[in-house]
């Protein structure tokens, strides 16, 4: 691969990462990538400039740049992106350069775009309320009602968005576990089963898109932690009904990491598959990223000498590619 050694890729869920022309640099954060429906077609985001490829990731060059508190992207049909950050910047990115949009003017956690129209799209607020655009995010308004209940006190860490039905968000909280909605932020349903106790932080989370019943969340259970729990309190969880209800399917031990907001990333095909990821230069010790199969519920784990790997994107025509942004921090 071609270009600043930000992005590579893997055929085989991260046991052979593809060599960099480059060797990155520090400091260097890959924090989004998103493959566009443009045949062979990327961008990612490195520090704050985005990068694009029109040759299925062979070869990288910088296009322009865009401001803002980690800078992610999502896809919007045909050469383009929408970029966004926790600060509220939202931009229009394709492989010709960046184009400002209009801040909803609040902090965000979340952003999505609908399929049946790229000029629809919805955000997120850090307090759970939604933000809704019709002409490709100029203007925006406010619609439903937040998420946490009028009076609780909390801040949203994350709002997971249903690729296929933007109305269908859950959010992960601080403190209050999570909340899910279907019909668009109008109601929304505190999530059960994040327990024991009620103080459970949710951190990030991702909805399969290929069954939108299928949720994963990376939570951490105060009371669980308090009490000594040999896990921490620290878990990945999965729902099969949206949102409305959680169950532990991994526990963190001696052989599973899991830190405050993995990167997490479901897999497109098999809803019974998710990755999550740690990794730190502490001591060199490089990244894990993890699979879980619901099917033998298995965690497999594939070790890489990088600082972290800080996005992860799937090529939609080609199965078992994955992209990686990374990151380097000696």
């Amino acid at each position: 691969m071609t270009g600043d050694g930000s992005v590579t890729f893997t055929r085989n869920q991260g046991k052979v990462l593809t060599p960099t022309s480059q060797r990155l640099q520090p400091v260097t954060y890959t924090t989004g990538m998103a493959v566009l429906d443009q045949p062979n077609t990327l961008l990612a985001m490195e520090n704050n400039t985005l990068l694009s490829s029109v040759d299925a990731g062979c070869t990288w060059k910088a296009r322009g740049e865009i401001k803002g508190r980690h800078v992610a992207l999502v896809p919007a049909g045909g050469d383009r992106a929408y970029a966004w950050d926790l600060d509220g910047g939202v931009s229009l990115a394709t492989p010709a350069g960046v184009t400002p949009l209009t801040s909803p003017g609040v902090d965000l956690a979340g952003f999505a775009v609908d399929r049946r129209d790229s000029d629809h799209v919805r955000v997120a607020d850090d307090l759970g309320r939604l933000y809704d655009s019709t002409d490709g995010g100029h203007t925006w308004t406010p619609i439903g009602v937040p998420g946490p209940p009028q009076g609780e006190l909390t801040l949203v860490y994350t709002a997971a968005f249903d690729p296929s039905n933007v109305d269908h968000v859950v959010l992960g909280t601080m403190g209050t576990g999570a909340y899910a909605t279907f019909d668009g932020g109008r109601t929304w349903t505190k999530s059960a089963g994040l327990g024991p106790g009620n103080n459970v932080n949710v951190f990030s989370g991702v909805i399969s898109p290929a069954a939108s019943d299928v949720v994963y969340v990376n939570g951490l259970n105060e009371a669980e932690s308090n009490a000594g729990a040999p896990s921490q309190g620290r878990h990945i969880y999965k729902s099969t009904d949206g949102g409305r209800n959680f169950t532990p399917v991994v526990d963190q031990d001696s052989k599973v990491t899991l830190p405050n907001g993995p990167v997490m990333a479901a897999d497109p095909r098999d809803p019974g598959a998710v990755y999550f990821v740690f990794g730190t230069y502490y001591q060199g010790y490089g990244t894990d990223i993890y699979k879980y199969n619901s099917n033998s519920r298995n965690v497999s784990v594939a070790h890489n000498p990088y600082d972290r790997v800080t996005s992860i994107a799937f090529h939609p025509q080609v199965p078992g590619l994955m992209y990686l942004g990374l990151a380097e921090e000696r």
